[in-house]
């Protein structure tokens, strides 16, 4: 069976890209790749391809269906990708910034701002198809053209830090399928007769209560099994919480591959809270 990266393998190679980045900021100024920053990029490039061709984690685990939704799941955020487009939002509104004050103060006027643009795509396409054999001497333009990292920047951020914004309980599906969330003291059996409907979007699970229970709300994207690590899709969370809702007394309507509104029969049986 195929193995997963281990914590120390990934340690390294967040630690390694981390480093590299840090040195090509350092370096910023140089008109090409230096010696340090070669070194760095190899390093990270070596460390990321060891861990492809010797993961020395846990067997990997391929979630597929319903019955093998087994284990303790919570959210994660990517902080790879929140990183970088912190980065790419950050340089955007720079480059937003500059235009701004230039404008207003008469440094430059609209025509200047976007021949600048035009000159610095011009030379950065030229570099990239040359493979750095001509100098366009992008550090002499004004980098207004960097303004327009601030759109995927900000998509970036507001799609990665989805999983955050709506984190939801953690859970757990024992051996014969019952769901339990995460309390402060241990687990507690979701018994989905407390809640009159249950709703998901793709993004959460929301259970509403009823005769004043709270609603409980469990997390549908970006989920990961914490045993193995290996991702739970939406719809297969859906499909899991389709059956499980089903044999327990709801009517189950799907909206979407990964939606679906499921309402309690009045025939089945209710929760009666604890005086």
């Amino acid at each position: 069976m195929k193995r997963r990266p281990s914590g120390l393998q990934r340690g390294l190679r967040w630690i390694a890209w981390l480093a590299f980045l840090g040195v090509a900021i350092w370096k910023s100024d140089s008109t090409s790749f230096g010696g340090l920053e070669f070194l760095a990029l190899a390093v990270a490039v070596a460390i990321t391809v060891w861990c492809l061709a010797k993961p020395m984690g846990p067997h990997k685990v391929d979630l597929t269906s319903p019955a093998q939704v087994r284990g303790e799941f919570s959210s994660r955020t990517n902080w790879a990708w929140v990183l970088v487009g912190a980065l790419l939002t950050v340089a955007g509104v720079g480059a937003t910034g500059a235009i701004v004050y230039d404008l207003s103060s008469g440094r430059a006027d609209v025509g200047d701002v976007l021949t600048d643009i035009g000159v610095f795509i011009e030379g950065w396409f030229a570099e990239i198809f040359t493979k750095g054999f001509y100098d366009a001497e992008l550090e002499k333009t004004r980098a207004y053209a960097l303004a327009i990292l601030l759109i995927p920047g900000l998509l970036l951020l507001w799609y990665n830090l989805i999983p955050l914004r709506h984190r939801g309980k953690r859970f757990l599906v024992d051996d014969f399928g019952e769901v339990r969330t995460k309390v402060r003291d241990g687990w507690r059996s979701l018994q989905p007769q407390r809640f009159t409907t249950a709703t998901a979007d793709g993004t959460t699970i929301t259970f509403d209560g009823a005769r004043g229970e709270p609603k409980l709300v469990l997390p549908q994207h970006r989920v990961y099994s914490v045993q193995h690590g290996v991702r739970l899709t939406d719809k297969l969370s859906a499909a899991f919480f389709t059956e499980h809702l089903t044999a327990r007394g709801f009517t189950v309507e799907e909206s979407g591959p990964a939606g679906f509104t499921a309402h309690r029969n009045d025939g089945s049986p209710t929760y009666t809270q604890p005086q």
